[in-house]
């Protein structure tokens, strides 16, 4: 039945046709559900009130449980009264349908770290062909001269032809070169220090520290120099006694390493430990090393040395 007549006729006693009208009252009322499927038809002028209930209306039970206490809103139709955003954000506009949803992933449209290097690089090479004056800009930054190396006080660096027994020594440290054919050259890096090294104390282990990181810098510009001249290079991590750029290897080469006396040092066994001994500082110095491919009378190094204005007169030291 597409709808249900409901009618009550009540009797024309006053008591009873009040009762009557308490009672239509209270159908109508918003205790058994308001106007929400019920439409009064009752007719103008008539004592009968008429109510029509339509079951195409908008109520909706979508909890049975809940009854007239569940929601109705239309946007959350789910179980457990959820719903659905249709826009993609958040709070959801009040026009879904006027929001237009990118559905492509960004990994697709937005441009890789290679792309926007190469962008920024294609921009920068349009400023500076065609752009007047641009160099100025460009170059403000750039020094002249070489920055000399602050603390060089009291180094020497020579420079050796690694002899063959040396060579083979150290094949061990670079396995994938082959250093025991061509040229192959050894730079030793000696920095005089306060303190007796082959002792120990808490000033000894700073200022080894100290010494250390200092090689270390020193030893990064100078493989960058050859590296740029397109010579290979490396040196002797002093931590860890391995190449510094080459793959880690078993073998290594500490400071009192026996390989040092072919390259002119002394190591001096002392029962409990091992001590380097420099020509000159004796037992206060460090010892570090530098390997390269460039010949020992390349130019390359005479530039080096020179930037760094500690080129001498004699030509194995600085």
């Amino acid at each position: 039945m597409s709808s249900i007549l409901m009618a009550a006729r009540l009797t024309a006693t006053h008591a009873r046709g009040l009762s009557g009208r308490m009672i239509a009252r209270q159908f109508s009322g918003p205790i058994i559900g308001g106007t929400r499927g019920w439409r009064n038809d009752t007719p103008k002028g008539s004592r009968t009130e008429v109510f029509v209930y339509s079951r195409d209306s908008d109520i909706t039970w979508p909890d049975e449980k809940l009854g007239v206490l569940g929601t109705t809103d239309p946007k959350f139709r789910l179980p457990g009264n959820t719903g659905i955003n249709l826009t993609g954000y958040f709070p959801e506009t009040e026009n879904p349908k006027s929001v237009v949803v990118n559905s492509t992933l960004d990994i697709i449209t937005a441009p890789t770290t290679k792309e926007s290097q190469v962008h920024a690089l294609y921009n920068a090479n349009d400023f500076i062909k065609y752009s007047e004056g641009s160099e100025d800009d460009i170059f403000a930054d750039l020094l002249d001269d070489f920055p000399p190396l602050i603390d060089m006080e009291n180094v020497d660096i020579a420079i050796h032809d690694a002899p063959l027994l040396l060579r083979k020594d150290m094949q061990s440290l670079f396995p994938g070169k082959n250093i025991e054919s061509g040229t192959f050259t050894a730079l030793t890096y000696s920095q005089k220090t306060e303190n007796d090294m082959s002792k120990w104390s808490d000033q000894v282990d700073e200022e080894r520290e100290m010494k250390m990181e200092k090689f270390v810098q020193v030893a990064k510009e100078i493989c960058g120099r050859l590296k740029e001249e397109g010579f290979w290079a490396d040196f002797i991590d002093p931590c860890s006694g391995t190449p510094y750029y080459g793959n880690h290897t078993n073998s290594t080469m500490f400071e009192t390493d026996e390989k040092f006396r072919s390259l002119g040092f002394q190591i001096e066994d002392l029962g409990c430990c091992k001590v380097i001994l420099h020509p000159v500082y004796g037992k206060n110095v460090f010892v570090g090393c530098i390997l390269t491919n460039a010949s020992k009378t390349s130019i390359v190094f005479e530039e080096i040395f020179e930037d760094m204005l500690y080129w001498g007169e004699d030509d194995s030291s600085v």
